[in-house]
């Protein structure tokens, strides 16, 4: 670890002291931006590799409120024998999704040098946990800065920009704020750029993608894990939402021995993948007009590819919600499956209720993750604010007044196809990905998701990204890859080192380039006689 530790001036002039303790400013009540740096160093295939982070605050402003917020980060940059960080090494923007989450989890168990060791896929006990150096780090790659988003974490939020930021676009563009004035603080504006989000921020980094561009920022490289990107899906009274799901429940039911015996995963997810886009989706589309027979033939093989009972899928009207799913899978052995990661089976505390007592791999994974990002960033990293990390920002879900909860409007990009015109209730950033690859032919994306991810399912992921619209000279540009593991796709280290080496094989490549990372199999051809 590190025997230097030195404080700096952001390039903004703004004060720091000693361990970035938090002073406020009198008039809007947010903490004046400080920053703190110590120096480490890693030692990867017999290289080491000295680096800086840096934690600190920096302010952004809203249209109508100035300063908004104080958002937090924690940026690595590597070092040369001077101390200097090379300004033509890519820089990679972090942060989880939520909406309103802090960057806890991709802070301690993804990409960057040191890595939570927590079991894979099963209850974690009670601290000390263990903080190593992370062999699957980006760093060799690329600089990295984590953010929180604001209210998160350690950022805060003036009470007055809340209805602004705590909303889809206001969002989107305090990110973007925030990245300019770290690209200006740290002298990186012509430095390759890379946004790396997950789960919703997968929505933000592809609407971000297209802001920045508008903002004057044109990234290199969009990196989405845990992708959803367009919300109309989640509505359970869309068909698309089972045909969505249904790969993700074969898969699931595979790993815990309740389907595709003798077969390998790979064979098991096509057979259904062909299920859901075929016999499901038409018999889903009939509605009411599905003759009865026919419905208990799809019923069968509903349940012998994803190990539920055909009578209960035939109830079910085929069409069986996620959290029901998790529910009767393991229903035989009193115990439900994950959300973020269905390889996790745990107790639930009602078997006869549709809804979970609480998510069992959720349980397992936060307080280790949430205890260790406070002792690494207090303990190891000077941080010393007062303010208590939040997990989350604290609006209400159930809320519908800005400012009090999350508003959901999306503006989307001009000449989209829609006829709510450009304004629509949800986000769907379909577009805006779109719009930001044709704005720029070089832009490359990297989609990434785990198959037994129970929250943000893989082939709702595939049917989106077919619906860009893009012409065909730049569909090229999307590389799919797959991890067997959950949402979190970084928590199975096997998983995070196909992950590792995905990344280094996407930043060396160029956007026409991608056809040798992706991996999606070639989807079938429906027989279409007319």
């Amino acid at each position: 670890m590190s025997d230097q530790q030195r404080d700096r001036d952001e390039a903004t002039g703004a004060a720091t002291n000693a361990g970035g303790a938090e002073t406020k400013d009198a008039g809007t009540g947010l903490p004046r931006p400080v920053s703190h740096t110590t120096r480490h160093a890693i030692v990867l295939d017999g290289r080491t590799w000295t680096y800086d982070v840096t934690v600190g605050t920096m302010t952004i402003d809203t249209a109508k409120v100035r300063p908004a917020a104080s958002i937090f980060s924690v940026a690595y940059q590597v070092v040369d024998e001077d101390g200097e960080p090379d300004r033509a090494r890519p820089v990679t923007f972090i942060f989880n999704g939520g909406p309103g989450s802090s960057t806890t989890f991709l802070l301690m168990g993804s990409v960057a040098p040191k890595r939570i060791v927590v079991p894979d896929a099963a209850p974690v006990p009670g601290a000390p946990y263990e903080l190593a150096d992370n062999m699957h780090t980006l760093l060799p790659t690329s600089d990295l800065v984590f953010i929180d988003a604001a209210g998160a974490g350690f950022s805060q939020i003036a009470d007055k920009a809340k209805p602004e930021l705590w909303s889809v676009d206001g969002d989107v563009k305090g990110f973007s704020a925030f990245i300019r004035r770290w690209l200006s603080a740290n002298h990186r504006w012509n430095s390759p750029k890379y946004v790396l989000g997950e789960s919703y921020g997968t929505t933000r980094g592809a609407a971000l993608a297209y802001r920045l561009q508008q903002d004057g920022v044109a990234l290199n490289g969009l990196v989405l894990i845990s992708n959803i990107l367009d919300y109309a899906f989640t509505l359970d009274t869309s068909d698309q939402f089972y045909v969505g799901y249904f790969p993700t429940y074969a898969s699931v039911a595979q790993y815990h021995g309740r389907a595709g015996a003798g077969m390998s995963p790979e064979e098991h997810r096509a057979r259904a993948r062909a299920f859901a886009n075929g016999p499901l989706r038409l018999a889903l589309a009939m509605g009411a007009s599905l003759d009865e027979g026919t419905k208990h033939d799809v019923a069968r093989r509903y349940a012998e590819l994803t190990g539920l009972d055909a009578q209960y899928v035939f109830d079910s009207d085929l069409r069986v919600t996620d959290m029901r799913f998790r529910k009767q899978l393991l229903r035989g052995d009193e115990k439900i499956v994950g959300r973020y990661d269905g390889r996790v089976a745990g107790y639930d505390l009602d078997r006869m209720s549709d809804e979970e007592t609480f998510v069992v791999d959720d349980a397992f994974l936060d307080p280790a993750y949430s205890s260790l990002a406070n002792a690494y960033l207090r303990d190891d990293l000077g941080w010393d604010g007062e303010e208590e990390r939040r997990g989350f920002a604290d609006f209400d879900w159930s809320a519908t007044e800005p400012g009090k909860g999350w508003t959901w409007w999306h503006t989307q990009p001009e000449m989209t196809k829609s006829s709510w015109g450009r304004q629509i209730p949800f986000p769907n950033v379909v577009p805006d990905l779109a719009a930001a690859i044709a704005h720029s032919h070089t832009l490359k994306v990297l989609v990434g998701n785990g198959v037994y991810d129970l929250c943000t399912p893989f082939f709702q992921t595939e049917y989106d990204i077919d619906h860009l619209g893009l012409p065909a000279a730049l569909r090229g540009n999307v590389a799919f890859t797959y991890y067997p593991a959950g949402h979190m796709l970084y928590s199975s280290e096997r998983s995070l080192a196909k992950f590792a080496g995905d990344l280094a094989r996407f930043y060396a490549a160029d956007a026409a380039g991608l056809a040798e990372i992706d991996e999606r199999p070639k989807p079938e051809q429906p027989n279409i006689a007319l």
